[in-house]
């Protein structure tokens, strides 16, 4: 083992290579292709235009609208799955029969590819055949079948639903993992001092779960601004690119425009949104270490 030590660089080689092919060529190519314009004949740079691609987008309409609705969907998603993970991540931290199949089914549609995830949504939402139409019509609440995937606003909040439902087992499983890490006897002084369920869950649970749940808000909501797989399935970007995220924005106008150039500008300016994102939760994440450490220092 000992003579091993000095080829490590050569068994080490093989794997740099392979990484070096799937992520840094063609991210270095991108970022050569976002200042110039790119021959998709020849899928080369023909001349470089410096900063015009980045101005290009920027005045387009569509790039703004698809960065405030990558925004919207982002946020919106991280949260509303952080309001359903929680009950249910609480739920099972209690003992109660049949707790481990719940466990098990709360973390299938983490196993569901996103394609897949995306056929199933879309299904259940058909205009003529879907699910939802179905019961809504049977319990009285609408009088004809609803279009969902036909309007702009419905379209980008079904998309959403199905996201919601993907990341719901992530979330739940850092949760639960954070809930059974607090001490109990914390809630038995709680129970002691009076405190009603609010207060217990005010100041000891959420500041308990803090440092892990806002890596794990930050992770989710990065992850939800690569979205593409429910998108394409269920409304392939529209209606009207009213569901047209940044990240879809990159493959609309690379793919389908087959402008090479501008679609790789967009796809740095994402990138340079998801670094901020990921500053901010650092940021966010250190202020709420500083602060328990004052509360720490003050008991």
């Amino acid at each position: 083992m000992v003579g091993l030590n000095k080829y490590w660089p050569a068994m080490v080689f093989p794997a740099l290579i392979l990484v070096a092919g799937i992520y840094i060529f063609p991210a270095i190519q991108t970022l050569l292709f976002s200042f110039g314009r790119v021959d998709v004949v020849t899928f080369s740079v023909s001349h470089y235009v410096g900063l015009d691609n980045y101005v290009r987008a920027f005045q387009d309409p569509r790039f703004l609208d698809a960065t405030l609705r990558t925004l919207y969907f982002g946020v919106v998603t991280v949260g509303m799955g952080i309001l359903i993970s929680f009950p249910i991540a609480v739920l099972l931290t209690h003992k109660f029969v049949g707790r481990s199949i719940v466990r098990v089914s709360v973390l299938l549609p983490w196993a569901v590819p996103q394609v897949v995830a995306g056929v199933m949504w879309e299904q259940m939402f058909h205009a003529e055949i879907g699910m939802v139409n179905s019961i809504l019509r049977h319990l009285g609440i609408i009088s004809r079948n609803v279009i969902w995937l036909g309007d702009a606003t419905l379209a980008l909040h079904v998309v959403m639903l199905a996201v919601v439902w993907r990341i719901i087992p992530f979330i739940t499983l850092f949760l639960l993992a954070a809930l059974q890490t607090i001490p109990h006897q914390l809630y038995e002084a709680a129970d002691i001092d009076g405190a009603n369920g609010w207060r217990r869950f005010r100041f000891i649970t959420l500041p308990l779960t803090m440092p892990v749940l806002i890596p794990t808000a930050l992770i989710q909501f990065v992850w939800t601004l690569k979205v593409f797989g429910e998108i394409f399935v269920l409304t392939g970007g529209g209606p009207s690119w009213g569901t047209t995220t940044l990240n879809y924005l990159v493959y609309r106008e690379s793919f389908e425009f087959f402008r090479l150039d501008r679609g790789s500008a967009i796809a740095y300016v994402l990138l340079l949104l998801t670094l901020f994102v990921v500053l901010l939760g650092a940021l966010a994440r250190r202020f709420v270490s500083v602060d328990r450490t004052a509360r720490r220092q003050r008991v």
